[in-house]
């Protein structure tokens, strides 16, 4: 702490001037009083300066001198910093006590204990941050927290650290204040702050800080420190969760100000809920999930103790490509870890084992934490499975939809007590909040565990583009029937679908009965997309053998890696089955303009793959068209052989005035079918392999 400079010792001395010669000759030149007088002022020429005469209680010659000490008020200044200086050293070391005591574990959400399972100083792994641009763009730079605050500032900082839900914003936040506490390398921080903004309440930041400093018992809060002259550090940890943000805005761009002339404000955020405040950073930094390398320190930090258990977790990782992008998230890579320590791992052959796992450890966390084991029925999966059932019905979670669906105080406290939800926005103009799930695959899950017993009740639910399966709703929705045929209703929607061969091998993990992988298989619809959707093919017929493929021929042209002749490779040098179809789909590069678009130049490479491609085993068809950032594709409907263009139009789409065109007409919408350009030549040439949707198909 910068120390205030003590008043000066030296006597302010105020009298007439004193002439010493006179002095004497009036005395009857008794000359030791003149050097008794200069000894006494020990100065030369006195009769130049205005003085003070010190204890002064015999002598009164000439003016009257007055004798004045400044030794009380001294003596008063002095006790002041005294108690300055307590005052300062009290507020430190209740601080370091606070967190080198609460904030020395991390919490665990599936961990048997109550409270403090994980001693921070043994288990946190340094997180990766790269530096992030205005708009929250990684630069590519990656730095430690050493790094970080190893500059001193002689003004105000501000640093924004942003990271999606789960990974590890908040213990990052308590490792710098313990770290604060107990080493070495944020001494130069006078004190810290850290404050939770999802707990602040009716509170300024400002108020919760000048309340921190003064929390000794005896100090009177006017008795202020003099903080101004300190180098403070204030972290603000989830400005997303926080719904009056402007309180949070308003002391970084002016409160701050007013407490300490040196301040680094630490801010954490999600990247989406950080625009409001994303300028008033100078310094941004984004949160990096878990690297390989990472996820193995982790591993071995939590089973020290056991080598064994991190083998085989580290195994895992490597082989199942799932369990390697969930780890990446160190909150989801903590959770596996606590279910490998718990011996809860031993029965998980699916996605869906694992994840009813978790959510059983969650909710047993919450009633043996609150002491309501009797509050909440258990279900076929876990405790509380009829609330969550609720929660998974919800598409976008709001605070006036939580209050909807649990009108009851307990059933409410239970959901927002697992802590799965986080706040993801707030709307001034309604007051309504808006959540998200901490990790998106818990939604999911939930929103697959209510389909599934949607369709075990009378009145199944029926699937709409809204309520689409795909992803990991469906592969978990597929991990519920292990020993249970698939609904038909299911099954009916899986035809309407397409699936990649990545994907389809995902699904073969998720089922556990072969007629249930059987049944699928000859409803589902594989798709090619690309020449790199080869290798799982390959894996993938294997497992089943297909009668059918989709394949997308792209219109790109001059690639440069080669993957405009992917369909006759792929043609040429794979073998099929016998009488094997496959379905053309022609991938565009633009939008329709003016429902019309010319495929002259990707037909006739259509037609070289069938002059190259020996087609006698078999039946290759184009069938339809997709438009960009469109998964969907659209049948054609019929052909349009009375088809005429302007002169402007037939300039447009480069096709010579004596070439005749046709249009291939795909499904109206809104009573108006978009129609593709081609010559009647190619037609002609094309027209035993081109397939029309029927009107029964179409209807």
């Amino acid at each position: 702490m910068a120390e205030e400079e003590a008043p000066s010792e030296k006597k302010i001395v105020v009298v007439c001037p004193v002439n010493y010669k006179q002095i004497a000759k009036k005395t009857d030149g008794v000359t030791q009083n003149e050097n008794m007088f200069k000894d006494l002022l020990k100065v030369k020429n006195g009769n130049e300066y205005t003085m003070m005469l010190k204890k002064c209680t015999q002598i009164h010659i000439g003016p009257k001198i007055e004798i004045h000490s400044d030794e009380p008020k001294t003596r008063s200044l002095k006790k002041e910093e005294d108690e300055r200086n307590e005052m300062f050293n009290s507020c430190c070391q209740i601080l370091k006590n606070k967190y080198m005591t609460y904030f020395s574990y991390m919490r665990s959400f599936l961990w048997k204990g109550k409270r403090n399972d994980f001693p921070l100083k043994d288990y946190f792994v340094e997180l990766i941050v790269q530096k992030a641009d205005l708009f929250g763009k990684n630069s590519g730079d990656k730095t430690s927290l050493n790094e970080i605050f190893s500059v001193r500032q002689n003004g105000h900082q501000t640093i924004l650290v942003t990271g999606d839900p789960g990974y590890g914003k908040s213990a990052l936040c308590k490792k710098i204040v313990y770290d604060w506490a107990s080493t070495d390398y944020l001494k130069h921080f006078d004190l810290t702050f850290i404050v939770i903004l999802r707990e602040l309440g009716d509170r300024s930041v400002k108020d919760v800080i000048l309340d921190n400093m003064h929390e000794h018992p005896t100090t009177d809060k006017d008795l202020h420190l003099p903080y101004k002259r300190l180098n403070i550090l204030v972290i603000l940890d989830g400005f997303d969760e926080i719904v009056e943000k402007s309180k949070i805005i308003k002391f970084i761009r002016k409160e701050s100000f007013y407490i300490a002339r040196r301040m680094t404000i630490v801010v954490t955020s999600r990247p989406q809920a950080a625009e409001d405040i994303r300028e008033d950073m100078k310094m941004r930094f984004s949160v990096e999930g878990f690297s390989p390398e990472y996820q193995e320190k982790y591993i071995k930090l939590m089973f020290r103790k056991d080598k064994s258990k991190a083998t085989e977790l580290s195994s895992v990782l490597k082989e199942i490509d799932f369990y390697r992008k969930m780890a990446e998230c160190p909150l989801m890579l903590h959770m596996l870890c606590c279910l490998y320590q718990n011996g809860k791992m031993t029965e998980v052959e699916t996605i869906t084992d694992l994840y009813i796992r978790i959510f059983s450890l969650i909710t047993e966390r919450y009633v043996r934490k609150t002491n309501r084991q009797n509050n909440f029925k258990r279900g076929k999966f876990f405790v509380g499975e009829n609330l969550l059932l609720k929660l998974g019905e919800v598409h976008f979670i709001t605070s006036e939809q939580l209050m909807n669906y649990f009108p009851n105080e307990d059933e409410y406290n239970f959901i927002i007590g697992l802590d799965i939800l986080t706040l993801d926005s707030f709307s001034e103009c309604d007051n309504i909040i808006r959540y998200r799930f901490v990790h998106r695959t818990f939604g999911e899950f939930l929103s697959a565990l209510s389909m599934y017993f949607s369709f075990q009740s009378t009145n199944p639910c029926m699937f709409s583009p809204a309520n689409s399966i795909i992803g990991m709703k469906f592969l978990f929705l597929l991990g519920f029937y292990k020993d249970e045929p698939l609904p038909e209703q299911f099954l009916t929607y899986v035809e309407k679908e397409m699936f990649k061969p990545e994907f389809m091998l995902q699904v073969h993990k998720q089922i556990k009965l072969k007629t249930n992988w059987e049944q699928f298989c000859s409803r589902a619809k594989v798709i090619f997309y690309s020449w790199k959707d080869f290798d799982s093919f390959q894996e993938l017929v294997e497992l089943y053998e297909f009668k059918e493929l989709y394949f997308y021929f792209h219109e790109r042209r001059n690639l440069d890696d080669g993957t405009q002749n992917e369909a006759i490779y792929f043609l040429n040098y794979w073998i099929f089955p016998n009488n094997m179809k496959i379905y053309l789909i022609l991938s565009l590069d633009r939008w329709p303009s003016e429902n019309k678009y010319d495929i002259t130049e990707p037909v006739s490479r259509i037609i070289q793959l069938f002059n190259v491609t020996d087609t006698s085993d078999l039946h290759i068809f184009l069938i339809g068209v997709s438009k960009p950032l469109d998964d969907s594709f659209d049948r054609f409907t019929n052909v349009n052989f009375n088809f005429e263009l302007s002169d402007h139009t037939r300039k447009l789409v480069e096709v010579t005035e004596d070439v005749r065109l046709v249009a291939l007409e795909t499904e109206k919408f809104v009573g108006v079918s978009n129609r593709y350009i081609l010559s009647l030549k190619q037609y002609e040439t094309l027209r035993h392999h081109i397939i029309f949707k029927s009107a029964c198909e179409q209807n």
